[in-house]
């Protein structure tokens, strides 16, 4: 049974797991962005066959789609990297949760007001797609590849728009709190201090 902790103080651990998850998270956004928009392979063929043909120089489409890849996949290649880091980190992180009890309240609380059981089911549905948007990434990578690659493709996109909008809600959560109610909500979470 998860507890819940009392406190505002956030531990030196808990303070590292938070910085290091939303690093990792940007970088994971990121190169997503990246590859599915300034650096897609169909973007970058499209361009390289159309400066190449500029130049009366004609190149398949299977070669530009090549090159395009090789252009793209050592950039692509950090959002792997972000992925391996995000899965260990969200492993400490529930480790964290069952072992030292989870920062905020429960959303079936009786205790808890409207704003805490907002906050609450935004966290929880936070960390299922997280969890779900990293089982989909490694199934992606290591899986095999058969129908349900797609499908798998689809539910980790959709699971990363999801993390992406809770990072926006998060942010502008946190200023409103600063300004309101929760000054020196983001000091605490620097220095794990009131």
């Amino acid at each position: 049974m998860i507890r819940m902790a009392t406190q505002t103080h956030f531990s030196l651990f808990h303070r590292f797991l938070h910085w290091t998850i939303a690093v990792a998270i940007f970088l994971a956004l990121f190169t997503a962005f990246l590859h599915y928009g300034w650096m897609n392979g169909r973007a970058i063929s499209s361009t390289l066959t159309a400066a190449l043909a500029e130049k009366n120089i004609t190149l398949s489409s299977d070669d530009a789609r090549g090159i395009a890849r090789k252009i793209s996949r050592p950039m692509f290649q950090w959002h792997f990297y972000a992925g391996y880091v995000l899965t260990a980190l969200l492993f400490l992180r529930f480790l964290d949760f069952f072992t030292k009890g989870r920062k905020f309240a429960s959303p079936l609380s009786k205790e808890a007001n409207s704003k805490q059981k907002l906050q609450s089911w935004l966290y929880i549905l936070f960390y299922l797609a997280l969890t779900i948007v990293l089982v989909m990434g490694l199934l992606l990578k290591f899986g095999p590849h058969n129908d349900l690659h797609e499908i798998f493709e689809t539910i980790h996109i959709y699971c990363g728009y999801f993390i992406g909008i809770f990072v926006i809600l998060h942010i502008i959560g946190i200023w409103l709190g600063e300004n309101a109610e929760d000054k020196g909500i983001v000091s605490k979470m620097i220095n794990g201090k009131e």
